[in-house]
């Protein structure tokens, strides 16, 4: 895996490389001065779907697709079948999806759980954040303007209100997805460092040792990026750190295991819609949905076993 990613690169897709990851680290930096930079963050994302093209041959290499293993075959990451092998869609996505999504909702869960303990003061800050937003999306600021006499009466649009809050809201959750373009950027950025500075390490030294250090700089990186945006008091930083760090561990745990940089962009894009949805309308929103996908990877891996086992049968048949 560690060759095909520090294979050379076009001067265009290094320069591409630098936009995706230290670009979108100073546009989250700038963001706290002007909210300009924050469209501009958007854009770097938006941009990411088209390195995400470049980017991913590179992680499932031409072996990737088809890795083995006990576990793999258990969740459903080696479904690829001669019949499916030239088709946009198969079946065994829904598993790949289903199994990667819960295993990061999981370990989200359990990172939470002590974040809440460990960190009080960013738990807080977090719940006010969420509250606000519903109170704005509510019209609570709005009857307030109102009274207040900052806003004229019936001058607000409850559809407008919608696009400037959720619809918003919604559309930078799903362009959290490509923030696995920025990881897998910077991880490739690092091996590719470490190989240039460390040629001796480089040739003696087991690659996965470079690997893992490239994937922890990577998730600290993303838990940096994630306390850039808004000025905050120490212990909240320190607290948005840890807890973004620790989250962005396990989806570069996810995303190197799977090999498949478009199933772990789908992951954190819906893990993150399913999570404003829960903000803003139903509060067990991701655990049904969790639930749902549970079901789902329960009877595509019946169905692929069963059908395994009829293949098997057939053949002794024969």
């Amino acid at each position: 895996m560690v060759d095909d990613l520090v294979r050379p690169v076009s001067k265009r897709l290094f320069f591409l490389l630098l936009i995706v990851t230290v670009g979108s680290e100073l546009a989250l930096f700038l963001s706290r001065y002007s909210s300009f930079f924050t469209e501009i963050y958007d854009a770097i994302m938006i941009v990411s779907i088209f390195v995400a093209w470049k980017l991913h041959p590179r992680l499932a290499g031409p072996t990737g697709r088809k890795a083995a293993g006990t576990l793999k075959d258990a969740l459903g990451f080696t479904t690829d079948m001669p019949d499916s092998k030239h088709k946009f869609w198969n079946r065994g996505y829904a598993s790949q999806f289903a199994a990667a999504f819960l295993l990061f909702y999981m370990g989200s869960a359990v990172v939470n759980f002590y974040s809440t303990i460990l960190f009080p003061g960013f738990n807080d800050q977090y719940e006010e954040y969420v509250e606000e937003s519903v109170e704005a999306v509510n019209g609570e600021w709005n009857q307030v303007g109102e009274e207040e006499g900052l806003i004229e009466p019936g001058a607000t649009n409850s559809l407008i209100d919608w696009f400037e809050f959720e619809g918003y809201d919604f559309y930078t959750s799903a362009l959290a997805g490509f923030e696995e373009v920025y990881r897998l950027g910077y991880i490739i950025l690092i091996l590719m460092l470490f190989k240039k500075i460390l040629p001796n390490r480089w040739s003696k030294w087991p690659k996965d040792v470079f690997l893992m250090a490239a994937l922890f700089i990577s998730s600290l990186l993303f838990g940096v990026g994630h306390a850039l945006d808004t000025p905050q008091p120490w212990e909240v930083t320190i607290g948005t750190v840890v807890t973004f760090t620790n989250l962005g561990l396990f989806l570069g745990i996810l995303l190197l295991w799977s090999r498949n940089l478009w199933l772990l962009i789908a992951v954190h894009g819906v893990y993150d819609i399913v999570i404003t949805f829960e903000w803003y309308y139903f509060e067990y929103a991701s655990l049904l949905f969790s639930g749902l996908l549970l079901t789902v990877w329960i009877m595509e891996t019946a169905v692929r076993k069963i059908g395994a086992d009829s293949g098997t049968e057939m053949n002794i048949g024969e």
